[in-house]
């Protein structure tokens, strides 16, 4: 019985620390799309470009000394808005955070993906 109680009570605080590897949240988009064309938009010579994605990345040397500038949502962004020429503005903005550990150093980026829509060049 003892032999039981004492891997059953072993089991629980195993079981939670396997638990607490898992992200639970949900980043991202929950809509397939926030904005729709009307015909006045393409009138006035704008258009759907296509898909962009921009990202905004820090490193830091021993995990916490950090190496150049900070990550930013804006510089994500304006990164994704040069990825096509021509751009005016983005649509439909998914914005990501990631984390890599790797020996000796950490990579952390604020990932942008989006729909650009302007000029066609």
């Amino acid at each position: 019985m003892n032999l039981r109680h004492l891997a059953l009570s072993s089991l629980l605080p195993f079981s939670l620390l396997l638990l607490s590897g898992c992200n639970l949240a949900n980043h991202g988009s929950f809509v397939t799309q926030t904005f729709v064309a009307n015909d006045g938009l393409e009138e006035r010579g704008l258009t759907n470009l296509g898909p962009v994605e921009g990202r905004s990345c820090q490193t830091a040397a021993l995990y916490f000394i950090p190496q150049g500038e900070s990550t930013s949502t804006k510089a994500a962004i304006e990164d994704a808005k040069k990825q096509r020429a021509g751009t005016l503005f983005l649509s439909d903005v998914s914005i990501d955070d990631k984390l890599w550990l790797e020996v000796g150093y950490s990579v952390q980026c604020i990932l942008v993906s989006a729909t650009a829509y302007g000029v066609a060049p």
